[in-house]
C-alpha cells in the first residue's frame, strides 16, 4: 500500500492505518528528538507528541511533499517548542546504547565512546537552523529538496546550512584533537 493511500484511508476514518505510518517513521522521529535532547525518555515523549500532532493535522498534509519531510518538520518544531518551554531540559543520558566492535581493547572502546559523545554534543549545540537540515540529511536520508520543502526555505539555504554545519563541526573537531 502506498503512503498516499494509507493517508487517505486514515482521513476516511480507518484509524488503524495510521499505525503503519508510526511504524515506518518512529525511528526517524526518535533519532531527531534524541539529537535535540540526548535523553531517551524525553525523545520518547517528543516522539509520542509528534505522532499525536501528525494524526490531528493529517488533513493538512500536502501530498506533493514526502511524508518523511512533513513528519521531520513536525518533529523539529515540537523539539524547538519543548526547548522554549524548558530551557534546562537538555540532560545527559544514563542509558547510552553503544554498539561496540567485538575485540576492541577496553581503552579503545572508551576513546570511541567519548569521541562519539563529544560529537553528538557538538551537533546538539548547533543552532536549530543548522542542526535540523544536517540531521534530516544524514539521519533522515532526505534530499536537499525534501529538506527545503519541510523547512519552507530555498534549496540554496539548505545546502549552505549543511555545508556550514559540517564546517563548524570540522573546526571544532580539529581544535578538540589539538587539545588531546
Amino acid at each position: 500500500m502506498e503512503e498516499r493511500e494509507i493517508i487517505e484511508r486514515c482521513l476516511n476514518g480507518e484509524t488503524d492505518c495510521f499505525s503503519y505510518l508510526v511504524l515506518n517513521y518512529k525511528k526517524l522521529v526518535y533519532s531527531i528528538a534524541l539529537r535535540f535532547f540526548k535523553d531517551p525518555h524525553a525523545a520518547e515523549d517528543i516522539t509520542q507528541d509528534v505522532f499525536l500532532k501528525a494524526y490531528r493535522k493529517l488533513h493538512m498534509y500536502d501530498s506533493n511533499m514526502k511524508f518523511s519531510a512533513w513528519i521531520g518538520r513536525i518533529t523539529h518544531n515540537t523539539c524547538i517548542d519543548a526547548i522554549r518551554r524548558n530551557k534546562n531540559h537538555l540532560t545527559v543520558s544514563t542509558e547510552e546504547q553503544d554498539v561496540q566492535a567485538y575485540g576492541d581493547p577496553p581503552d579503545e572502546m572508551v576513546i570511541k565512546k567519548e569521541r562519539k559523545e563529544w560529537l553528538e554534543e557538538q551537533i546538539r549545540l548547533l543552532a536549530p537552523g543548522y542542526k535540523t537540515p544536517l540531521l534530516l540529511f544524514h539521519k533522515g536520508g532526505l534530499s536537499y529538496e525534501e529538506i527545503a520543502k519541510s523547512m519552507n526555505v530555498p534549496i540554496s539555504i539548505v545546502k549552505n546550512r549543511i555545508y556550514r554545519a559540517r564546517k563548524m563541526l570540522k573546526e571544532k573537531m580539529a581544535s578538540f584533537y589539538r587539545e588531546e
